[in-house]
């Protein structure tokens, strides 16, 4: 008996429907600082895509705002690249300071800050000049940073001294010192303080990850003071708000999973376990999956948000580190 054409129609177009889905699936790009390479992930597929070369031990990674841009920061060279993502050809390097660790972007996208975890500094970036402007002193071993929702003030955390840098972005100078809880290293580590910090999607509160300190701390903007700190599993370290910022997610490095902590009831109220030593952590615009390197694994973790459970592991030797959604 013959297929009948509708059959047909109907078999091809779930077909093709089935290839689109895979082609247009979730796309991340990880810095490998193993390999002194971005690498750009298709996570349908399960593999690497493509390969960019930069700099030496290219740590973590930011797109501009339009994502016609990749800005990443390398700790072995000091420096901070700037990558066309149409061609994946480096537009530019920047020299900034000893060892060049995270980044943050203004609102406005005109200033790029590289947080320079060996030289106690920020190097203050034009974005268009392609060069540094300015230096501004905070604290011990910063490690990252993030912007205030208007642009006018920044948050550096401190690794090394357990607290958080307030910037005037216009003074360009700290004017406010915010003490977190301090932990006990552990061997071969030397930060024991702050480390993930991210901003509420509603701009009202920024969470900062206290890493020895097993906890994240929970900053008021309004006052530049902690509200709450929540016990989270052993080493918190990266971290990032859902979507809608009913939720927090935290990388445990020594636990080797994630706390979920509901940002009403001030609490955990689920631990993910994942791939050994989870790192840096990102999120789908839509919050169902999360997406965690890991260190130990040397791979990219998929984290399912709704039934709270590692999807998937997708192998990428060397030493995989910050990790960013493209599309």
């Amino acid at each position: 008996m013959g297929i009948s054409k509708s059959f047909k129609t109907c078999v091809q177009g779930a077909t093709l429907l089935f290839f689109s889905n895979v082609a247009e699936g979730a796309i991340v790009y990880v810095s490998n600082q193993g390999l002194d390479k971005i690498q750009v992930v298709d996570t349908d597929a399960k593999k690497v895509i493509k390969e960019i070369e930069v700099a030496k031990t290219p740590h973590n990674l930011i797109f501009s705002h339009d994502k016609k841009w990749l800005f990443v920061a390398s700790v072995g060279s000091g420096d901070v690249s700037i990558i066309e993502v149409e061609s994946g050809k480096i537009a530019a390097r920047i020299p900034t300071d000893k060892r060049a660790h995270g980044m943050a972007l203004s609102p406005d996208g005109k200033e790029l800050y590289s947080i320079n975890v060996g030289a106690n500094n920020v190097s203050v970036i034009d974005v268009a000049e392609r060069k540094v402007v300015a230096t501004i002193r905070v604290g011990n071993a910063p490690a990252v940073a993030v912007f205030g929702k208007d642009g006018k003030k920044a948050y550096v955390s401190n690794g090394g001294d357990n607290t958080i840098s307030v910037v005037d972005t216009k003074k360009r100078q700290v004017v406010k010192t915010i003490s977190l809880p301090k932990g006990k290293a552990e061997k071969h580590e030397h930060t024991v303080g702050a480390m993930g910090i991210e901003r509420s999607p509603d701009g009202k509160e920024i969470c900062v990850s206290n890493g020895f300190a097993n906890s994240i701390s929970i900053v008021d903007v309004a006052k530049d003071r902690v509200v709450k700190t929540i016990p989270t599993g052993k080493e918190a370290h990266g971290l990032v708000f859902s979507p809608d910022g009913r939720f927090v997610y935290v990388t445990n490095r020594l636990e080797h999973n994630v706390s979920v902590i509901d940002t009403r009831e001030r609490k955990v109220v689920h631990a993910i376990p994942v791939a050994q030593k989870p790192d840096i952590i990102e999120i789908s615009p839509d919050g169902k999956i999360a997406f965690a390197t890991s260190r130990e694994d040397k791979a990219l973790v998929l984290i399912d948000l709704v039934d709270h459970k590692q999807l998937d592991s997708i192998p990428l030797a060397g030493d995989p580190h910050g990790v960013v959604f493209f599309k």
